[in-house]
């Protein structure tokens, strides 16, 4: 192919066998670069309100336009982790272009999705961490009590229908591959039961698998420990609940310095810093814990357990799967003694078993769960198009 190098070459000889995981050494990550020369993109913020549950729902994105298009009929779509925003995709913490940007400027348009509630207006947090709630809608400042009840009913399906109104509004018939990082990566790969977008693929970082897969992968393992939330919780980030979830990384990835600046970075205009309980429990598929919310909330039972089931089947058999994991990945690839027991090798196997045309798990060394946003991050967008310049994702 014009521009790829011996490491390129490597990397796509890989995903040509069934080997996993594919692991590239640090000497071959150095040398990725990408498939095409940059181009001028523009932004543009889009939002889209809708109704579910009994509410009306603000859902806020990004919209990243390329000058000049790598392939017209294609778009990516990203989702955020439990609690960030779509500003984690935009810029890194030391400044950086985030992935949306990198994959714009290859000439790819991107659509960025931010959960409803995780999105201020003006993009501007004026509540400090510590007393902040979700912001549903971005025109009125709702009453508290009902904020605390849209928190027991902004379920899984709330985000997607959102995420499909979105598509919908922004990305006309074009083709979709979608990315979800961490709590995200179950989104993206339920996007096609609210869209009717042809979603190709997922192309993963630290993204798993359904929330259903992993309630199976956690109880065939052993591998992660069964935590559940009450209702009206609401988990709050900090520093230290960074270094506790093994999330700090080698400093010389981190450009910014380490958790302090990278929470006072984040604080007010890039990550929401919450998550509810409902959401923690739905994407760890806390099935004894989420028999609460019908009770509490007088919703259907299926609202809070049908994410759960597995994706569409014959969807399944059209698309292919790229999973991209760091090897210091507590959760996704620490996590379980034996090589089936990690996450993403168990996720790519149910993947592999549900007849998809390709699953591959590549494994990049030095990397945490956050590697997207840390040095060289630029790279992970590049193993995505070089797979998609070679026809990874082509029937």
């Amino acid at each position: 192919m014009i521009g790829a190098n011996t490491a390129v070459r490597a990397y796509l000889d890989g995903l040509g066998g069934d080997e996993l995981p594919l692991r590239l050494t640090w000497e071959q990550w150095l040398d990725i670069g990408p498939p095409h020369d940059q181009v001028p993109f523009e932004i543009r913020e889009v939002t889209a309100r809708f109704s579910r549950n009994g509410y009306d729902w603000d859902i806020h994105g990004r919209l990243y336009t390329p000058e000049h298009a790598a392939d017209r009929s294609l778009a990516f779509v990203f989702f955020h982790g439990g609690a960030d925003s779509e500003m984690v995709f935009d810029q890194t913490p030391d400044r950086r272009p985030g992935p949306a940007r990198v994959l714009a400027a290859q000439g790819h348009c991107v659509l960025t999705i931010s959960y409803p509630g995780h999105y201020p207006p003006g993009n501007h947090w004026a509540v400090p961490i510590e007393t902040r709630q979700p912001i549903y809608l971005l025109d009125r400042t709702l009453p508290e009590d009902e904020v605390l009840d849209r928190n027991e009913k902004c379920t899984f399906n709330v985000i997607l229908q959102g995420a499909g109104a979105l598509v919908a509004d922004n990305l006309g018939g074009r083709d979709i591959i979608a990315w979800g990082h961490s709590t995200g990566g179950p989104m993206a790969a339920h996007l096609h039961r609210f869209t009717d977008n042809r979603v190709i693929g997922l192309a993963g970082w630290g993204s798993g698998g359904p929330d259903g897969w992993r309630k199976q992968w956690r109880e065939a393992t052993g591998a992660e420990g069964s935590t559940e939330y009450p209702v009206g919780h609401v988990s709050r980030r900090s520093p230290d609940t960074y270094r506790a979830s093994g999330y700090v990384d080698p400093a010389d990835l981190c450009l910014w310095g380490g958790p302090e600046e990278l929470f006072q970075w984040a604080q007010s205009a890039h990550r929401s810093q919450i998550k509810t309980g409902l959401c923690d429990n739905q994407h760890r598929g806390m099935v004894d814990a989420l028999e609460a919310w019908p009770r509490a909330t007088g919703l259907p039972r299926e609202e809070f357990f049908d994410h759960l089931g597995d994706p569409d089947p014959d969807w399944l058999k059209s698309i292919a799967v790229l999973l991209l994991v760091g090897d210091n990945d507590k959760g996704h690839w620490v996590a379980g003694e034996a090589l089936a027991h990690k996450r993403e090798m168990f996720m790519a196997e149910k993947y592999r078993a549900a007849g998809v045309k390709r699953c591959h798990v590549v494994l990049i060394p030095r990397y945490g769960h956050f590697g997207f946003m840390e040095q060289y991050g630029e790279k992970f967008v590049y193993l995505w198009l070089w797979a998609l310049e070679n026809g990874y994702f082509e029937d």
